[in-house]
Parts: C-alpha cells; sequence; structure tokens
C-alpha cells in the first residue's frame, strides 16, 4: 500500500487522478475540441483494486476536468482496459446523425479470471449505458484475451480492432461496432522478448520523407530476470485483416527506454497520433510514498516515423507543451531553481545534476555515445524492495541520433525526456524528500531552462 512520503509529490502538469488509484489509460478520444481520458481506477484505495473506468476532459492536453466515474464493475467482472471510438456515423445505431455516439470497447475481468470484450455507449460524453448483449466478443478459450482497441480501417472502410491474445494479438472488424470477426493474427514471429503482451494500439504515422507506415504496439509483461515492464512497437504495414512487420530489426524497438512508461496508447479520430502512458511501473507502483493518490500519466506525445543510426524508428515529440518551451533562457554552471517545474533543452555533450539540501540529486548526461540517468541518489527509495536496486536506478541507453537536442520536462516527482530530437524518450519518477534547487552542469554542451507559467 502507498504510505504518506514527507511532503506532497503530485505532479502539475502529468495527469493524477483525484485520489486513489489510477493506472492504463483507456478509452482515449478526440471530439469536437476535446479530449477524453479514460483510466483504469480503482476509487477506494490508493493501490490496485477492483478496477473501473476513471474518466476526464481536456482542451489542451494540460488542465483536466474530471468527470463521474464511466463504468464500475458489474457482474461480469471488473472493467478492465479498452478504447472508445467516435461513432460519427453511428453505425452503431446508439445515437443519432444529429448527436452521435461515444462507443466503448473493453474487457470484462471476472473473478475466475475469464476475460470477455464488451460494449459501452454514451450520447452525452459522460454517462454510459451497457449493452444487453455483451460480450460482444465472447473468449474463444484463452486465459489472456484483453485491452481491445478499436480503431477506423480505411483499407476496408470498417471499423476494426486489436486485442491482446497471450504472446500475439489478435484482429477483428466490424460494420457496426457491435458484431465482430476475427480477421488475422501477428505474434509471437517478429518478437525479439518474451513476456505476455498487453494493452496494443495499431495506427498510421507518417515518415519525414513523406511516407506513411503503420505501427503495431504492444505493452510487455516481461519476466523480472529481462528487467522492467516495457512498451515495444512495430514498424510495418496493414491490409485490412492483418499486420506484418516491414521494417525489421534484430533487437526489440522500445517506445520508451525509461522506468516508468507503460500501456501507452492513441487518440482516437485526431488528425495524427498522440499518445499518453501510464508513468509508473508494476514492480514498485502499489509502494510508491504519494499518500493520497498513487499514479500519474505521461504528457502527450506526438508521433512520427525518421531514420536514425539503426535505421527506421518512431519519433516522439510533446504535445500541448509550447507554452512551456516558448521562452527560455541559457543556463551557465549552476542555476538556481526557483520551481519543480519546468521546461529543459541540451544541446551537445552535458552532464546535468539536479540537487537539494538533503544531499540528494537527479543525474542526466549526454555524451557522445550514449544517454545516462541516475536516480539511485534522487530521493525516497525505501518504500519497496526494488525501486533502490541497480536495476531501476541506473539508465544506459545509446544514442540513435547523435547530432540531435535532448528536451526535458520536469514535474516535482515526474520527468519526461526526448533526447535525439525524440528518438530516444525516457520516463523516470523519483521522490526528492525535498525541492531540488539547483541545477548544476558540466560539459561542453549548451543548456536554456524555463519555469512553468
Amino acid at each position: 500500500m502507498s504510505t504518506k512520503g514527507s511532503r506532497d509529490y503530485r505532479p502539475l502538469l502529468h495527469f493524477t487522478p483525484p485520489s486513489m488509484w489510477i493506472n492504463d489509460p483507456n478509452g482515449m478520444v478526440y471530439v469536437d475540441g476535446t479530449y477524453h481520458l479514460f483510466y483504469q481506477h480503482y476509487p477506494k484505495e490508493a493501490h490496485w483494486g477492483p478496477m473501473h473506468w476513471g474518466h476526464a476532459v481536456s482542451k489542451d492536453l494540460l488542465h483536466w476536468k474530471h468527470l463521474p466515474i464511466a463504468l464500475y464493475p458489474d457482474e461480469m467482472g471488473y472493467i478492465y482496459s479498452g478504447s472508445c471510438v467516435y461513432d460519427r456515423k453511428n453505425v452503431s445505431g446508439y445515437g443519432t446523425e444529429e448527436n452521435p455516439p461515444l462507443v466503448a470497447l473493453y474487457t470484462n475481468h471476472a473473478t475466475d479470471g475469464l476475460e470477455r470484450q464488451c460494449l459501452a455507449y454514451s450520447t452525452d460524453g459522460v454517462h454510459f449505458e451497457k449493452t444487453i448483449h455483451n460480450p460482444v466478443i465472447p473468449n474463444p478459450g484463452l486465459r489472456d484475451f484483453r485491452d481491445p482497441k478499436a480503431f477506423y480501417n480505411p483499407v476496408k472502410d470498417c471499423w476494426s480492432l486489436v486485442l491482446a491474445a497471450g504472446d500475439r494479438v489478435h484482429f477483428y472488424s466490424s460494420e457496426d461496432l457491435k458484431h465482430w470477426e476475427k480477421t488475422g493474427e501477428f505474434g509471437p514471429e517478429g518478437n525479439h522478448s518474451p513476456g505476455i503482451w498487453e494493452c496494443p494500439d495499431l495506427f498510421r504515422v507518417k515518415t519525414e520523407d513523406g511516407d506513411s507506415l503503420w505501427v503495431l504496439v504492444v505493452s510487455m509483461l516481461m519476466p523480472t530476470e529481462n528487467g522492467r515492464s516495457r512498451t515495444q512497437y512495430f514498424l510495418g504495414d496493414f491490409d485490412g485483416d492483418r499486420f506484418t512487420v516491414t521494417e525489421k530489426s534484430e533487437e526489440p524497438m522500445w517506445l520508451d527506454f525509461g522506468f516508468d512508461n507503460y500501456a501507452g496508447v492513441t487518440f482516437q479520430n485526431t488528425e495524427e497520433p498522440v499518445l499518453i502512458g501510464w508513468a509508473s511501473n508494476w514492480e514498485y507502483a502499489n509502494e510508491t510514498p504519494t499518500g493520497e493518490y498513487c499514479g500519474q500519466m505521461t504528457l502527450g506525445r506526438k508521433l512520427h516515423a525518421g531514420k536514425t543510426e539503426k535505421g527506421l524508428r518512431l519519433i516522439s515529440g510533446f504535445a500541448g507543451t509550447d507554452v512551456l518551451t516558448a521562452e527560455m533562457e541559457p543556463v551557465g554552471e549552476q542555476k538556481e531553481l526557483k520551481s519543480e517545474t519546468f521546461a529543459l533543452r541540451l544541446k551537445g555533450t552535458k552532464k546535468l545534476v539536479f540537487a537539494n539540501g538533503n544531499g540528494e540529486q537527479l543525474t542526466v548526461e549526454v555524451t557522445e555515445d550514449e544517454i545516462l540517468v541516475n536516480r539511485s541518489s534522487a530521493g525516497e527509495k525505501g518504500f519497496q524492495e526494488s525501486f533502490g536496486t541497480e536495476r531501476y536506478s541506473r539508465l544506459r541507453v545509446p544514442r540513435l541520433r547523435k547530432d540531435g537536442e535532448l528536451v526535458m520536462i520536469f514535474d516535482v516527482s515526474v520527468a519526461e525526456i526526448l533526447a535525439d530530437d525524440g528518438a530516444v524518450p525516457i520516463t523516470l519518477t523519483f521522490y526528492p524528500t525535498q525541492p531540488y534547487d539547483r541545477l548544476v552542469t558540466e560539459g561542453s554542451g549548451e543548456v536554456w531552462i524555463s519555469s512553468a507559467p
């Protein structure tokens, strides 16, 4: 269970629940200028429990309004992860042409472990009604069968979804969002990392040379000996029924190289892919010292594909954060920090040390060949036995674009780093017992910083 830390660790920019527990983002959809974020939520305790769907909305991905819980557990089980689509043409019949519905597809997880895909709908964007025809996709006899991500299929002009099925994903298609037919599978071939697949997503991205390709994202529950929970992606083609890899790699392609980014999926109905993940880690998420709340989301990330020293890779850019990076001032060898929330930009090679009066420090270093992060002395770590270990304290990530810049957004107890022009994303949490009040820099690179408004 979470225990109360020495101070308030709640970030200012990253989404957190009003109180209690959150994990995976769910049902993310963009409608008429509003981003809807649903999320796995246990409203009674600051640790994992019977899952609900929490709900919040935003106009800019930074300022969120909390709405009533959208979906509660029922006689079929807990409400696990899933997705929402904006049924603009009302093919489901749950709305009208003048008032199209939101249609949610989610996993019901029964107390005996049985997982089935179910449907709920809303005509006001707030209150959801579950269909009496649930489940809309029965379990085919699999232990792990969950997390449906629905999307518009431009190849067949219908709706499709991808869901996790053990060590692979299954694809389904539908004309009305209610009746689904299986069209194909992907995996485990092409996968370079063992583990149960979760929270899949399939979407199209543009490349820097003007082409486009499809991206399949799968979060990985990995064996302890292989490290932490991570999110892998594959680049390829979708023929309307199934996905195939076209950009082959001899190693996994990771969506984020840090300790604390999992279950990321994109918003449905945006012009370009915008992804949000859960900024935590199953190894220690239940025991973080954050008190009345537990867990936060990453910031939004815009995605495209670009060339790197290891071939074509996803390139991330922060979404909605222009207000933080518009005006930045240069940093010398030392800078007094007056805020716990700020943006930072680094060009060249440099070591950054964020420090406070309690002797705690977080270091980020860019060398010619690597990005190094060290949170071993960053703050509280005794709340859970794994958090302070070497495996969860230090990162060494090879660079992918050695002339690229680094952008970092620092937010009280969570930081997101987009290094090498976004080819190397790193997310991490930390719990300094008092705010970092100074930044010390070493090296020839240039650094700029700006405080949050």
